[in-house]
């Protein structure tokens, strides 16, 4: 590599320069320019190439939050950024970092072929997705390149993290680059810290849980930071203090504190009785917990959401009523609590001892659910895993996508914030292969285990995914929840047909993928990913997960395992 000849050099340049190892895209002319420069002048960031720029951001998503660092995504103009357009919203409701760079058709008008450069041309491009993105632009010149891409990823990574887009005009890339052009460096610019709430408000705080008869800390992000979920684990054992994360379809945000902890309330909350003490952290919405509130509770808001406000979508969800409202990080936030309540030499609180045997009987009860058989023998959700629990937990999985319907925060023992990457944040399907595949590259070089629990429907939307984590040769285990149904829709359908006294038993028209149904594993093959099953016996589970297992770990390459689930389970 030598000095940079054309602009597209000068990105290339730039986002090795910000620590980005990885370029997902699907192939596009508008950003020829920059393939090339990845290809033939430098070697990194690495291209990971995809069937589909929707399982190009969702491998951005997946590798954030598994690695803690940004990848880039790069676009083709109109078109690849409206197929993006699903995963970008995913990315800004899960308020996760992502490099987007999008390639334009001449913005001269006077350089433009005819038909293609005009239909694949918006003024501005960004204008699609600009409600959902925390900040975009569209450099005129080299020039304005390098200030433009370094304040993309400050901004990106600033608390609410998010993601941004920057459109490059092709004739930017394609310019030469003049004698004198020169640029500070990339990590001359430093990104943000996290917010940190004032002394007051966190003395406030606990005197409130001090006081308190029920306490409970709702949470639903800890930053990925484990030093704030152990600083969690203290506060709520010193004070027993239940903690709830938020239990809503389609899975949890996160993983804050340990699922087995026993101050871990969550789907545990019946006969606990009414909070009269919350401290919510970046909870956007406290029904989603759900906590019970008593008439006169105290509550103390601490989060960063509100910063990342937009007018178009209503990812703030409902807003809350709350005594002290505090914009600060959560990590700071909970290390600012444990200071404090060690500074006072708190006692420990016999209501910790209470909880946690509340909370053991309920694991006992969901163990004993996880070995009863479905009807006539059918897997059902909280079989499967507790199946792939006991064939992954000896190898340091990390949890990517799925929870089985919360199955798995029930019988799985994850401790640490990074070995559940959460939901996709805007529910949108097509997220669970590719932010499975990002995980996998960010862990491809180690001795974890990913693991995707993909439900059927979510895997159909991006099938294409299947072909990148083969071609990447990544360690992935994907273990389907094949329930032939979109199952949500099922449900719903069974709620109006009972609402207007009509046929439930037709809730499956338009809702299943029966006739004919889909071999998933013959699908996985045919993109060049080793599969088995369909499994549909449950004695059957344990000898294919643990071929999956062998097979992931030793040859290092993507295994998908298709089980047959009950419908409802």
């Amino acid at each position: 590599m030598g000095e940079p000849e054309y602009g597209s050099d000068v990105v290339a340049d730039l986002l090795a320069g910000l620590g980005i190892e990885y370029l997902a895209c699907n192939p596009g002319a508008t950003f020829r320019g920059l393939h090339d420069s990845l290809v033939n002048y430098r070697a990194e960031p690495r291209l990971v190439e995809c069937a589909h720029e929707e399982i190009a951001v969702a491998i951005a998503h997946g590798y954030a939050k598994a690695s803690g660092r940004m990848m880039a995504v790069a676009l083709h103009d109109v078109v690849g950024l409206q197929h993006a357009s699903m995963a970008v919203y995913n990315a800004w409701c899960d308020r996760v970092p992502v490099l987007l760079l999008g390639g334009t058709g001449p913005v001269d008008a006077a350089r433009r072929r005819p038909w293609i450069d005009w239909i694949h041309t918006a003024l501005p491009q960004a204008a699609q997705i600009r409600d959902y993105t925390k900040w975009d632009d569209q450099p005129a010149s080299i020039e304005a390149v390098p200030e433009s891409l370094v304040r993309a990823h400050r901004i990106a990574a600033a608390a609410p993290a998010g993601p941004v887009y920057v459109c490059l005009d092709s004739d930017v890339q394609e310019q030469p680059v003049g004698p004198d052009f020169r640029y500070r460096p990339a990590a001359d610019y430093a990104v943000p810290r996290p917010l940190v709430p004032e002394p007051a408000a966190i003395t406030t705080a606990v005197d409130w849980l001090a006081e308190a008869v029920r306490p409970v800390i709702a949470v639903e992000s800890v930053d990925f930071s484990a030093q704030a979920t152990a600083d969690l684990a203290v506060i709520a054992e010193t004070l027993g203090t239940a903690v709830v994360e938020p239990a809503r379809d389609y899975g949890r945000p996160a993983l804050c504190l340990p699922f087995a902890h026993p101050m871990n309330a969550t789907g545990a909350l019946d006969g606990l009785g009414p909070a009269d003490v919350v401290v919510s952290l970046e909870v956007r919405d406290l029904a989603t917990t759900p906590v019970a509130i008593g008439p006169g509770a105290r509550i103390a808001q601490f989060g960063t959401a509100p910063l990342g406000a937009r007018a178009w979508a209503a990812d703030l969800q409902r807003i809350q009523h709350s005594a002290l409202t505090v914009h600060a990080s959560p990590a700071p936030t909970l290390a600012a609590l444990r200071a404090e309540i060690e500074r006072r030499a708190l006692p420990r609180d016999d209501r910790a001892a209470r909880l946690a045997a509340h909370t053991r009987a309920a694991r006992t009860r969901w163990a004993t659910t996880a070995r009863t058989p479905g009807p006539g023998g059918a897997i059902t959700q909280a079989n499967l895993a507790a199946a792939v629990w006991a064939a992954v937990r000896e190898h340091e999985p990390v949890l990517a996508n799925g929870s089985l319907s919360d199955w798995a925060h029930r019988t799985w023992e994850l401790s640490a914030p990074r070995d559940y990457l959460g939901s996709s944040g805007g529910a949108g399907l097509g997220y669970g292969l590719g932010a499975s595949i990002g995980a996998a590259l960010a862990h491809r070089d180690d001795d974890r285990l990913v693991v995707d629990l993909q439900s059927d429907g979510d895997l159909l939307m991006t099938p294409g995914a299947l072909w990148t984590a083969a071609h990447e040769k990544l360690p992935l285990l994907i273990v389907t929840d094949n329930n032939r149904a979109y199952q949500n829709s099922v449900h719903h359908a069974r709620i109006v047909a009972g609402h207007r006294d009509r046929d439930p038993a037709n809730a499956v028209a338009g809702t299943t993928l029966t006739d004919p149904p889909v071999d998933i594993a013959a699908l996985a093959r045919s993109l060049g990913v080793r599969a088995l099953g369909p499994i549909s016996r449950a004695e059957d589970l344990a000898t294919a997960l643990g071929e999956a297992v062998t097979t992931v770990i030793r040859e290092r390459r993507t295994v998908l395992v298709d089980v047959l689930t009950a419908t409802g389970t």
